[in-house]
């Protein structure tokens, strides 16, 4: 096909739907927007704007695809392309290269042929109204850039009723509301507002015993039980369960990448630690600022303590964690990477889109193609470290991760474990007064050893090991010796199923391998690739592995301790493996070094200082030898985590022209986004671009810029960055945002209904050390906060959607707080936290090859917080109630009422589990008849009692079901169980179970 085919046939195939189903500008959410910005644009930029926009020097086929306007405008071949059913538009058939070819040159990677399929599934949404063009002309709308002012230091208003406000915030929104001739409705009776404060602090309903309580004491004195029972939900740990959830729905949080445009879904192991993160830095009112800055900078922040160490490198899984397109054709792969974190960071934090300004100046927002490429430069300049993929090179070339440490200091992070141990003179006294069997130092051929092929002994590198065999006998088989030596090996860790065996216990050439043998792991389990570990043998096959990873090239010493049925292992001086373990090994006193004893995986590398001892040695007899050696202990890894750390060499980003890491133009300094320090009075925002960037924060040459992106973004005057965190805040605890869009405060974005108020939160939020916290208490202590959602005909006619915020919004459950609620009626929640995750030790691609389904959850009773969240295969219990999906930013999420979620409450196995549970057990309590009965199940699930009414309602339902059960001819107590449950089924699938007022 030549050029001017391929101009005419993509003129055809690249029409956006011209029939209904078509999303406008004006309809797009941003999720949308930011989809078409990021996956669909570029490729039109790339492949297409050539022959069909303005600049063209011909337009081919009469078609301009540089806006919306030109597309649906069409060309001489008519649209097709159907939105919202990809399988039916040509543009997919010729992407596939069925029966029409595009691109010419080579097919369109399959990542971005399922984006354009996505796109059109979604119903091929195009923001683009006419590009807003740059150059002196371009007229800039500066109440739409609201948002990049800095914050005002607001009066509070004056109002006429000065009666009614508790707080400052009240004032702001009755001087609306009385400007608009209106009154705010009636508070809410004292056992709706403790329901609503439950579920809003820490997402679970309160026991009826508390409700009663709260009551007696709110008719003593209202506002200091109401400041008890904030202040002691504030400090409960579920605190962090709930707000934790709604950073996770910021983060893209997810324990798989998703599907990979391949196909594929590689489980993400490590992930949950940063979800453990989040939920202590909440429990503990780690400051905003400090949060967000040990997410984008924590690897590079002063540490006191391993712990703190520990959690500041797993607070850097925000930026490693994103979905991630195939790398297998995708020469774009480590930018899509570096797109994900500029879009991660300026969305969570800003509520800005920067990410759109990849292959073009925004199109909307004052940002500059050279400001993405700035931030780019401090990102392309860090290493993601994301682990194996499921070590799938097609999905992502797998990296290291972090290890976290039992010790932290300066020194012992950058102390070089390659050079050879220089070992003191008396070294070998310690040794010998520890009375060792055997002690050799291996600088020569050793007595007492048999040496088969033996590579080389020197005093400078010690014994060279490859296929070599040394073995020797114990004096006798008791069930008690130690063994201790130096190593290195040189097999790097995923060469092998097993890297190699350093020593066994066992009867040389048995099969069987009856006896202890000490190796490190390799592929054949990669949650144990690089670590130490015992195995004693095919008899009881029982294999016990520590947890930090043995770099390759790295000289270690180990020390096994066996004491009958105790073994020991210790790592650099630090116990890393303890167990009960059978010995097996019999009569025999058979041992090898350097090898298993049926010759098996052997080290390739070196040994020095080899001691056996007849006895087990204690604990500080073991330490005792690593100490003598001069060399610094080690530190156990406790675990490993995703995140970040710099690159050896940091450096600027050029400008890839198009997006396309192939066109390189400028190269960009590091730094930040421009539009701030600009007069935004200046029309002409876009062109100013060559101007020398601000010097308010240079970054260091040496690093990448993360630490100083963090100052910047927590600098208290910033414009943005507490605007967006209090809005989102207040949309949680009053059901709608002050700006209602809380990802995007950019030009498309919602203007805020109150920017005065606005602003004060923000202000107070700063000024009272980002206490996230604190800014809740001050919200829900509120009046505004304590309105009842019940309000008059008239106010909810002036104000339908609650714009003054003179009632509160009647909200209903989400995923996670319905299904807690329902396991806490039961009496089945267990409120503690759950350790780990399902996967933790999963290294694999889920529902790979396709078709092959693999479960991966497991039942749980704990908070739902804790399930395993894979993207696109999430927790089932979960998915018909708008839980998101892992792969975007959601600071809002969908509410859809949709009939499958009906269903999920009629016929969900869970949900029928948890009845039947609660039905049991109001069943067991003989001393109760059933009019009580009745009460408690009210108590339980709707944590009020029932009305006379309402028992004998319920009395009746259950007496028609158990006659109607008898004609199954099902047994008496099973009758009446199904006929329970089915109450307790009702009540919980009901609106009052589901809704907070």
């Amino acid at each position: 096909m030549n050029k001017v085919c391929f101009a005419v046939v993509s003129t055809i195939l690249l029409l956006a739907a011209l029939q209904s189903g078509v999303a406008f500008a004006d309809t797009l959410t941003g999720r949308d927007r930011a989809f078409f910005e990021n996956k669909i644009r570029p490729v039109l930029v790339t492949h297409c704007y050539q022959c069909h926009s303005a600049a063209a020097k011909q337009v081919g086929g009469n078609l301009r695809l540089d806006s919306r306007d030109g597309v649906m405008a069409g060309g001489q071949s008519g649209p097709v392309l159907v939105a919202q059913r990809p399988e039916e538009s040509l543009i997919i058939q010729a992407l596939r290269y069925d029966g029409v070819e595009m691109p010419p040159d080579q097919p369109l990677s399959e990542s971005v042929i399922r984006d354009f399929e996505t796109w059109i599934r979604r119903g091929a949404a195009d923001p683009r109204t006419g590009d807003r063009a740059t150059g002196a002309e371009s007229e800039v709308d500066l109440a739409a850039l609201w948002s990049f002012f800095p914050r005002r230091a607001v009066e509070v208003p004056d109002v006429v009723d000065r009666s009614w406000p508790r707080d400052p915030i009240d004032r702001f929104v009755l001087a609306r509301i009385e400007a608009a001739g209106l009154s705010p409705t009636h508070d809410a009776d004292p056992r709706t507002l403790i329901r609503r404060l439950h579920y809003d602090l820490i997402g679970l309903p309160p026991e009826l015993n508390d409700v009663d309580r709260f009551v007696d004491a709110y008719k003593q004195d209202a506002a200091k039980a109401t400041r008890d029972l904030v202040d002691w939900l504030l400090n409960r740990p579920q605190f962090g369960q709930r707000w934790g959830r709604h950073w996770l729905d910021v983060a893209r949080y997810g324990e798989s990448n998703g599907d990979d445009g391949l196909g594929r879904n590689a489980s993400f192991p490590h992930a949950w630690r940063y979800r453990d993160y989040v939920i202590d830095a909440l429990n503990n009112d780690v400051p905003y600022d400090r949060f967000i800055s040990e997410q984008i900078c924590g690897d590079l922040l002063e540490a006191e303590t391993a712990g703190q160490r520990n959690r500041q490198l797993v607070a850097t899984g925000f930026l490693a964690m994103g979905a991630k397109p195939a790398a297998a054709m995708n020469k774009n792969f480590a930018m899509d990477i570096v797109d994900d974190q500029i879009n991660a960071v300026s969305t969570a934090v800003m509520g800005l889109s920067v990410a759109c300004a990849r292959c073009h100046d925004h199109k909307h927002d004052p940002i500059p193609t050279r400001d993405y490429y700035a931030l780019a430069g401090i990102f392309t300049s860090t290493e993601t470290l994301y682990g194996l993929a499921a070590n799938e090179k097609l999905t992502a070339p797998p990296t290291e991760l972090h290890q976290l440490k039992s010790t932290w200091s300066k020194d012992s992070a950058v102390h070089d474990r390659n050079e050879v141990p220089k070992f003191p003179s008396a070294y070998a006294e310690v040794i010998k007064g520890l009375g060792p069997q055997l002690h050799a130092k291996l600088d020569v051929v050793p007595d007492g050893l048999s040496v088969e092929s033996p590579e080389s002994f020197s005093a400078d590198n010690y014994a060279a090991v490859k296929t070599t065999n040394i073995h020797g006998k114990l004096p006798a088989s008791d069930e008690a010796y130690s063994v201790s030596f130096w190593f290195k090996n040189d097999t790097p860790n995923d060469q092998r199923p097993i890297t190699a065996y350093l020593f066994s216990r066992a009867k040389l050439g048995d099969k069987a391998l009856p006896g202890d043998h000490l190796g490190i792991g390799g592929t054949h389990e990669k949650s144990r690739t690089g670590n130490l570990f015992v195995f004693n043998g095919n008899v009881d096959k029982k294999s016990v592995a520590g947890s930090t990873v043995i770099p390759a090239g790295s000289w270690n010493h180990v020390v096994l301790v066996r004491d009958r049925r105790s073994v020991k292992v210790f790592l650099n001086g630090v116990l890393e493996i303890e167990t009960e373990m059978r010995a097996n090994f019999g009569d025999s006193p058979d041992y090898c070094v350097a090898n298993r004893s049926d010759k098996f995986a052997p080290l390739a590398g070196n040994l020095a200082q080899f001691s056996i001892f007849d006895r087990a040695l204690s604990d500080q007899q073991a330490g005792q030898i690593h100490n003598a050696s001069g060399q610094p202990q080690g530190s156990r890894t406790l675990g490993l985590a995703m995140g970040v750390r710099e690159k050896p060499k940091p450096a600027n980003c050029k400008i890839h022209i198009g997006g396309e890491t192939g066109k390189l133009g400028e190269e960009v300094p590091r730094g930040f986004l421009t539009a701030y320090e600009k007069d935004l009075l200046n029309k002409d925002l876009l062109n100013n671009g060559d101007e020398p960037r601000t010097a308010d924060l240079p970054v260091d040459s040496n690093q990448s810029g993360r630490r100083e992106l963090a100052a910047w973004l927590t600098r208290p005057d910033h414009p943005q960055t507490a605007r967006v965190m209090v809005n989102r805040v207040w949309m949680h605890l009053l059901g709608h945002g002050i700006v209602a869009t809380p990802d995007d405060f950019g030009v498309y974005g919602a203007r805020p209904t109150d920017p005065e108020l606005l602003d004060h939160l923000a202000e107070r939020f700063v000024r009272d050390g980002w206490s996230i916290k604190r800014l809740i208490r001050q919200i829900v202590l509120s009046r505004t906060y304590g309105l009842d959602s019940r309000c008059s005909e008239q106010l909810a006619a002036a104000d339908p959607e609650n714009s003054l915020f003179a009632r509160h919004d009647r909200r209903r459950l989400d995923a996670e707080s319905l299904r807690d609620s329902i396991l806490a009626a039961s009496g089945r929640l267990d409120v503690n936290p759950s350790p780990g995750s399902a996967i933790e030790t999963i290294d694999a691609l889920i529902n790979w090859p396709p078709g092959e389904s693999t479960n991966l959850h497991r039942q749980s009773n704990h908070r739902s917080i804790y399930l395993c969240m894979l993207r696109h295969a999430p927790p089932p219990e979960l998915t018909a109630f708008d839980l998101p999906d892992g792969v975007g930013i959601v600071g809002r999420r969908n509410e859809t009422t949709l009939p499958t979620q009906s269903l999920f409450l009629l016929n969900n196995p869970f949900v029928v589990g948890q009845a039947e549970s609660l039905a049991t057990e109001i069943l067991a309590l003989s001393d109760r008849d059933d009019v009580e009965r009745i009460g408690l199940v009210f108590g339980r699930i709707l944590q009020r009692r029932p009305s006379d009414g309402e028992s004998a309602a319920a009395l009746r339902h259950i007496r028609s079901l158990e006659s109607s059960l008898k004609d199954h001819s099902a047994e008496s107590e099973l009758r009446k169980m199904k006929a329970w449950s089915s109450l307790c089924q009702a009540l919980m699938a009901s609106n009052e179970f589901r809704y907070i007022d």
